[in-house]
C-alpha cells in the first residue's frame, strides 16, 4: 500500500527548513471523516492530492478495525491524543467532577477526587484519535442523521439553498452501503464507502433477562429494534421510541469509513493521484507574500512520530521542519480542537489573542476557536438483582421530553454495559448485573465554549473550556432529568427476579427517594461529552463570529477551506461522524465546481 512517510526525493536537514516541489493541487490537513474522504474524492477527480496525518496507519490493528473493540481503541496509546478540558470556569464545580484526572508524582494517572499528595490536576479527560482515519477509528460507530432543521438552519443563515435537508440527503445516499433496510428503500444508498448495519435484532426472539428488559423498554416507549432510525419519513424528527442502532460497520463488525476509503483509493488499479504522508504534524498554513488578499499557498509540517504533546508517547522531540506547496487550495480538517489551533498559529483568528503570542495577523477573524459546542451526555445505570443472562448489541431510543423545543431531543442507547464518560482506563465495569441506557441531549441551549492558544508552540495543546450550561442550563437539565426518569421507568419495569434494581446514578440506591433538584445537580456536575463541534462555524460574512462561508471557504482568505466538525454552526444531531462524512461529499462538489469554473475562466 502506497502510504508514504516522506515525499520521494525530500531532503531533510536537522534544524533547517526543507522545501518540496509544488507537485500537489490540493493539500488536505487531517485524515478524519472530513479530510480523508475529501482527499480521496479529489484524487479520484484527477487532481494530485496530498493527505497529511500526524499519526500512523492502524487500519490492520484489531483494536481499530473491529468495532466491538472501540473502548480498547480509545485507550490505546498508539493513537491517543490526551486532551484535558474544563466544563466550566467555576473551579469549585470542576472540583466535584468524579472522574477528574491528575498526574501523580510518579508520572501515572490518578482519577478521582482524592489524589495522592503532590499530584498535578490535569482536567477532564477528552481523548482524540491521531491515526489514519481520525476519530472515526476509535468512536462507537453510531451513524445517525441529524434533524432536517439542523441542515435547514445553515441554508437559512447563509442563503445557500444547497444546505437544505432535501438536498443534503443525496450525500448520505452517496456514502452509504445499507445492510439493514430492503434494497431500494428511498433515502438510502447501496454502493458507498460507509457500510451501515444495525445490531443483530434476533435476541428479541429468545427468552432471556436481556430480552425481558428490552421488552419492558419497548412497552414503555414504543418502537422496535429493527426500525430505521435514518428513514426518509417526513415526520422522522418527531418519531420516538426504540430503533435499530445504525453504525458504520460491515456485517462482520469491521469498522468502515475514512481509513478503509483511503486505503481502497490507494489500492485501486486506476492509480489515482493520492499521496498520504503519515507522522506529519502541520504547524501552520503558508500564505503568499505578494497577494493583496491573504492567499494560502501551502503548509509547514513537522516530520516525526509522536510530536504533539498530547500524545502519551511524546518525548520532547522537535521533528524536522518541511514546507509543502499547493497549486490550488489548502483544506484544513484537523478537527474541532486542532483546526482552530492551526488557523491561529497561521495568523487567522482573533487579533488580540494572536498579538498576545506575537503571531503576525494575516486575517482578524474573532470567531476562530469560539462557539465551541457539544452535546450533553448522561445515563441511567443500574444493577439488577441477579446476573443477567442473554446478550444483545445496543439498540437506540429516541425521546421527545415534555419541554423539547421542536424535535425529539434525546438519543439513548441501551444494553448490558457501563458507560459514564471518559478517563484513562475507562470504563468501570460493574459486573454481569449491570444495565444502562446512556443518552445524549441534542441541541443544547448553550454554545459558549472556546479553544484558546496556550502559546505559539504548535506542539502544545490548546486551552479548552466547554462552559457547559452557561445559558439555558436549567431547561437543558430538566430535559435530561425527564430522560433519566423515562429510562428508569423503562428499565425497572422488569419485575422479579431481575429486579429490584440498585441504581448507580443519577439517583443511587434501590428505593428511589432523590429529589429532582438532587438529580439535576448530579447531572450538572457529572455530564460528559465527546462530540465537540463549531469552533470554525459556517455563517454569513456579517456575523462577526462566523469563520467560513457556505462553501467552506475561510472568510476574507483565498484558497483556504475547513472541512470537519468545526465547520458546523451547531452540533449536528446526536453523533456527528456520519454528518461529517456528508460534509466531505458536499465539500467535494463545491471544490470541484470552483476548480471547473476557474479552469473555464483561465
Amino acid at each position: 500500500m502506497a502510504i508514504q512517510l516522506l515525499t520521494l526525493g525530500l531532503f531533510l536537514v536537522a534544524g533547517a527548513v526543507a522545501e518540496t516541489a509544488a507537485t500537489y493541487d490540493y493539500i488536505v490537513v487531517g485524515s478524519g471523516p472530513g479530510g480523508a474522504p475529501l482527499a480521496a474524492n479529489l484524487a479520484k477527480a484527477g487532481y494530485p492530492t496530498l493527505l497529511l496525518e500526524a499519526g500512523d496507519d492502524l487500519g490492520n490493528n484489531k483494536n481499530y478495525s473491529e468495532m466491538a473493540n472501540f473502548n480498547l481503541a480509545a485507550n490505546d496509546d498508539k493513537s491517543r491524543w490526551d486532551f484535558f478540558v474544563k466544563h466550566s470556569s467555576d473551579e469549585e464545580r470542576e472540583s466535584k467532577y468524579e472522574h477528574m484526572t491528575w498526574r501523580k508524582p510518579d508520572g501515572s494517572f490518578y482519577v478521582g477526587l482524592e489524589p495522592p499528595e503532590g499530584s498535578e490536576q490535569l482536567g477532564i479527560y477528552y481523548p482524540r484519535s491521531a491515526t489514519l482515519g481520525g476519530c472515526a477509528m476509535h468512536n462507537g460507530g453510531v451513524c445517525a442523521l441529524p434533524s432536517d432543521d439542523d441542515w435547514d438552519a445553515i441554508a437559512e443563515s447563509t442563503g445557500d439553498k444547497s444546505w437544505l435537508a432535501k438536498n443534503m440527503r443525496q450525500y448520505f445516499e452517496r456514502i452509504e452501503t445499507a445492510h439493514y433496510v430492503p434494497p431500494g428503500t428511498p433515502g438510502h444508498g447501496y454502493s458507498g464507502y460507509v457500510n451501515v448495519t444495525i445490531s443483530d435484532p434476533t435476541f428479541m426472539q429468545q427468552t432471556s433477562d436481556i430480552q425481558e428488559i428490552a421488552s419492558g423498554i419497548i412497552k414503555t416507549v414504543g418502537g422496535d429494534v429493527t426500525r430505521d432510525i435514518n428513514s426518509l419519513d417526513a415526520d422522522r424528527d418527531q418519531q420516538t421510541g426504540v430503533f435499530g442502532l445504525a453504525g458504520h460497520a460491515d456485517p462482520n463488525g469491521h469498522r468502515t469509513g475514512s481509513n478503509t476509503y483511503v486505503r481502497a483509493t490507494l489500492d485501486d488499479p486506476a492509480k489515482y493521484p493520492l499521496t498520504v504522508q503519515l507522522q506529519s504534524l502541520v504547524t501552520k498554513v503558508l500564505f503568499s507574500k505578494n497577494a493583496k488578499t491573504p492567499t494560502a499557498i501551502g503548509v509547514e509540517v513537522l516530520r516525526g512520530q509522536s510530536l504533539y504533546k498530547a500524545d502519551p508517547r511524546y518525548n520532547g522531540a522537535k521533528g524536522e521542519v518541511v514546507k509543502i506547496f499547493a497549486n490550488k487550495e489548502v483544506i484544513v480538517s484537523g478537527g474541532t480542537f486542532n483546526t482552530p489551533q492551526i488557523l491561529k498559529l497561521s495568523g487567522i483568528g482573533p487579533a488580540k489573542e494572536l498579538k498576545k503570542f506575537d503571531i503576525p495577523v494575516v486575517k482578524d477573524l474573532p470567531g476562530v476557536g469560539e462557539r465551541l459546542a457539544d452535546n450533553y451526555e448522561g445515563g441511567l445505570l443500574a444493577l439488577a438483582s441477579k446476573p443477567l443472562n442473554g446478550s444483545s448489541g445496543p439498540f437506540a431510543v429516541q425521546l421527545k421530553t415534555p419541554t423539547a423545543r421542536k424535535n425529539r431531543n434525546i438519543y439513548g442507547w441501551c444494553k448490558s454495559f457501563s458507560f459514564e464518560g471518559f478517563w484513562p482506563g475507562f470504563p468501570t465495569e460493574y459486573g454481569p448485573s449491570q444495565y444502562e441506557c446512556a443518552f445524549v441531549h441534542m441541541n443544547p441551549r448553550s454554545q459558549a465554549g472556546y479553544v484558546h492558544l496556550r502559546s505559539d508552540d504548535p506542539q502544545e495543546p490548546p486551552e479548552i473550556n466547554f462552559e457547559f450550561f452557561k445559558h439555558g442550563g436549567d431547561e437543558d437539565l430538566t430535559e435530561m432529568l425527564d430522560a433519566a426518569k423515562t429510562f428508569r421507568k423503562a428499565i425497572t419495569s422488569a419485575g422479579e427476579p431481575i429486579g429490584p434494581f440498585n441504581e448507580k446514578h443519577p439517583c443511587p440506591g434501590v428505593k428511589q427517594n432523590c429529589t429532582d433538584a438532587a438529580q439535576k445537580e448530579f447531572l450538572k456536575l457529572q455530564t460528559y461529552s465527546h462530540h465537540a463541534a463549531s469552533t470554525c462555524g459556517i455563517g454569513p460574512a456579517h456575523d462577526k463570529l462566523a469563520v467560513l462561508d457556505s462553501k467552506f471557504r475561510v472568510h476574507g482568505v483565498k484558497n483556504l477551506r475547513v472541512v470537519d466538525a468545526s465547520a458546523f454552526p451547531a452540533v449536528p444531531g446526536a453523533f456527528p461522524v456520519c454528518p461529517v462524512f456528508m460534509l466531505a461529499e458536499k465539500a467535494t462538489d463545491d471544490i470541484l465546481r470552483d476548480a471547473k469554473s476557474a479552469s473555464s475562466s483561465a
